[in-house]
């Protein structure tokens, strides 16, 4: 059974890609969601792809898999159906963890890609969420499913949140300095895109040049406890980043 539907799924996208080949185009524009891990970048997918006339990819320069990033570029900005307006991916900082980075050239070369850097300002949260997914093996959560996990406390050592917190400062730094003197560029966060879907939505949909509409996605937050409730080491960790700059990060 499990063949038969990767048969089927598999005849379905050649079937797409043949009438794209045939009847689609290219009058589309691109753009790029810029950001790392545990930041909502799936949940800003899920909005955009609930847009009739966008097409958004994963990570799809993660893993190369033997194929160039030339290749995995020509790929996704192949034909499309003509109701496309837009066709982006996700890209974070770190990525490809393949040799070949020349996804980072195209989108320096090529100024019409949208830029949509996303954040977390909570860097603590994003570290503990994180965790929490390594530990428990589940990095997103669907509204119907009702099962509550348990024992996610994790541990932290101090240090080494403080070495996170600089590199994703850094990554979201060198972003900045890098794209966003161009005009396509915005910036947006995961608090601001979880307090007012709709609102977050309108601006990014109106950066992009296409209409308004009404988001919707199946995912529900993971992690809506209280730090406290989620760091075991809570107190340990606290007084560690009292005396520091990252001190405000321990605020729920």
């Amino acid at each position: 059974m499990h063949r038969l539907k990767q048969l089927y799924t598999k005849l379905l996208f050649l079937r797409s890609k043949l009438y794209n080949t045939l009847f689609g185009n290219r009058n589309y524009q691109k753009f790029v969601i810029i950001s790392r891990s545990r930041t909502g970048s799936t949940l800003l997918m899920a909005f955009l792809r609930s847009h009739p006339e966008v097409h958004i990819e994963g990570e799809i320069f993660k893993n190369l898999n033997g194929k160039s990033c030339a290749q995995v570029w020509d790929e996704l900005f192949a034909k499309r159906p003509k109701k496309i307006r837009q066709v982006g991916f996700k890209l974070f900082y770190y990525h490809p963890f393949d040799d070949d980075k020349e996804v980072w050239n195209f989108l320096d070369k090529d100024n019409s890609v949208s830029i949509i850097h996303l954040r977390r300002e909570n860097l603590l949260k994003a570290y503990v969420s994180q965790k929490i997914g390594e530990k428990t093996k589940k990095w997103t959560e669907n509204i119907n499913n009702q099962e509550v996990i348990k024992d996610k406390k994790v541990i932290l050592e101090p240090g080494a949140c403080v070495e996170v917190f600089e590199k994703i400062s850094n990554y979201e730094n060198e972003t900045r300095e890098r794209f966003s003197s161009r005009p396509n560029y915005m910036e947006i966060t995961y608090e601001a895109l979880a307090k007012d879907n709709q609102g977050e939505m309108a601006t990014v949909f109106q950066h992009l040049g296409l209409p308004p509409h009404i988001v919707s996605a199946k995912l529900k937050k993971q992690n809506p406890e209280p730090l406290k409730n989620l760091i075991a080491n809570y107190d340990e960790l606290f007084g560690y980043l009292e005396n520091t700059k990252w001190k405000y990060l321990m605020n729920n």
